[in-house]
């Protein structure tokens, strides 16, 4: 996957050649794109040594003390700093990584990286179907705005899909978000639960709706909801329950109905990142009474933005209708019932949404895949903790999320992002708990206490996952963590011994 090139501060790979073994480690754990250059006192290159090369070193009894001009390799491949940036790209290959650009006298003046050739993004959509098809066609019958046939169309094959008896299609996840709760009968003064570890939306939403965010941490092993402390958060001016199917994985559902159901409050599904998981083989976003879905263009289908609201009340299918739309009543033009908001969707957006939601099925299955060669890749390294699955659920692993676990200076969770990043592999920050953020401080309580969503927050790391990505990629992936991680873990056993 490529990117656009970016300078490189070749001064950061210099160290004389005189250096020792333990010095190059240190250099090389600093994050420099993992090749270290040894140079004479004239500055004229003398060999490269990797992180492979020092891992290979070290492991077969080679002290820290010992030069590193041993293990450099002196037979390397090098660019001319006088040839076309083309010409020395076409000298990368997965065997060779890391290109030293020499000037006429032999001296590094700059140098090429693997990871300027290979990039793989965080997320990225995938529109390979008949989006264009049918974006076209909307456009050649002028209906762009939000009236036209594939509104409807999505609206329709997305209710069959999830199995909900109606899905009325929005301008965004959030839009959803505000319209379920408005519904729902949730206004000023009321009290909405919403878990601590959550994208904002879930929280701003409720805020909009004139109430008030109640956070409850998060269960260790699902990310989602503990439905074990929602009784305790309950008070008179609770009117719902937001659980959240965070990073794909459902929220347990059943105590959620439970204590629902006993003390007469709503619940609106936040599914964001949850098409196509199920909870006991039902699919999320028809467990509760509303759920809130979105095709942001990181999202399995996407349409550019836009959000979906799901239910089989036709009530409130009525309420979410009148409110998108301005509040106005269908039989009469211009005729306000409420003040409503315009939260509609274009028909130019749900054509993509057709198109995409058609290869919904090979989307999850690729990402199936790819979740399978990550757990198989990344299994028994010493420091990751990997994501699980419930029993009882069906995760689509929207992000493949794992845990760090930190080793003092040498390894945490953002230095390995930083060291990724530099080899080609986008990562992503688990979401910062809710209830440090300056928006949604005045929710928590001076005495809450959310040991899990913090603990989450502080270790947890996304790796990529896309529809288009590859088990190919996913290989390469695996191989790189474990480059990373054997080397810093290499470092501190030879620091401490």
């Amino acid at each position: 996957m490529a990117t656009q090139p970016t300078p490189n501060n070749i001064e950061r790979n210099l160290m004389p050649v005189e250096s020792d073994l333990r010095s190059v480690m240190m250099r090389l754990n600093e994050g420099v794109l993992g090749a270290v250059f040894l140079v004479d006192a004239d500055g004229v290159m003398q060999g490269v040594i990797t992180d492979g090369n020092v891992r290979r070193a070290v492991l077969s009894g080679s002290s820290l003390d010992s030069p590193a001009a041993n293990v450099m390799t002196r037979d390397f491949t090098w660019g001319k700093a006088t040839a076309e940036r083309s010409e020395n790209l076409k000298l990368l290959s997965p065997t060779i990584r890391h290109l030293p650009i020499l000037n006429s006298r032999g001296q590094p003046v700059d140098m090429l990286s693997w990871a300027e050739l290979w990039r793989v993004p965080v997320s990225a959509p995938s529109l390979g179907g008949n989006e264009l098809k049918y974006v076209s066609d909307a456009i050649n019958t002028n209906w762009v705005s939000s009236q036209g046939q594939y509104i409807s169309q999505f609206e329709r094959n997305f209710a069959e899909y999830v199995g909900a008896e109606w899905a009325l299609a929005v301008s965004n996840g959030t839009c959803a978000l505000h319209l379920a709760l408005l519904v729902s009968g949730v206004g000023s003064g009321d009290e909405v639960i919403v878990p601590d570890l959550t994208f904002g939306a879930s929280a701003n939403a409720v805020l909009h709706a004139g109430a008030r965010p109640v956070f409850v941490d998060v269960d260790a092993e699902t990310w989602a909801l503990d439905a074990a402390q929602l009784e305790r958060a309950i008070t008179p001016r609770t009117k719902a329950i937001m659980p959240v199917h965070l990073y794909g994985h459902p929220a347990d559902m059943d105590p959620v109905l439970a204590i629902a159901g006993k003390h007469g409050l709503k619940i609106v599904e936040d599914c964001a990142e949850s098409l196509g998981a199920t909870y006991k083989n039902q699919n999320t976003g028809v467990i509760g009474d509303l759920g809130c879905f979105s095709f942001f263009a990181n999202k399995v289908i996407t349409t550019g933005e836009g959000g979906m609201v799901t239910g089989n009340d036709p009530k409130l299918k009525a309420h979410v209708e009148l409110l998108r739309d301005h509040g106005m009543q269908k039989s009469r033009r211009y005729w306000h019932l409420e003040p409503g908001f315009n939260y509609r969707m274009t028909n130019v957006q749900a054509a993509i949404g057709v198109a995409q939601l058609e290869q919904i099925g090979t989307f999850l299955e690729r990402r199936r895949a790819c979740v399978e060669r990550y757990q198989h890749g990344l299994a028994n390294l010493e420091g990751i903790i990997l994501p699980t699955e419930a029993s009882w659920a069906r995760s689509i692993f929207w992000l493949y999320c794992i845990r760090v676990v930190p080793n003092g200076k040498d390894m945490n969770r953002d230095i390995l992002a930083a060291r990724l990043q530099a080899h080609g592999v986008d990562t992503r920050p688990v979401f910062p708990p809710l209830h440090g953020q300056p928006a949604f401080h005045v929710s928590a309580g001076a005495d809450s206490e959310f040991p899990v969503s913090t603990q989450l927050a502080a270790t947890g790391l996304c790796l990529p996952m896309s529809n288009d990505l590859t088990t190919a990629d996913v290989d390469e992936i695996c191989r790189i963590v474990r480059e990373v991680v054997g080397h810093s873990r290499l470092i501190l056993a030879r620091t401490e011994s």
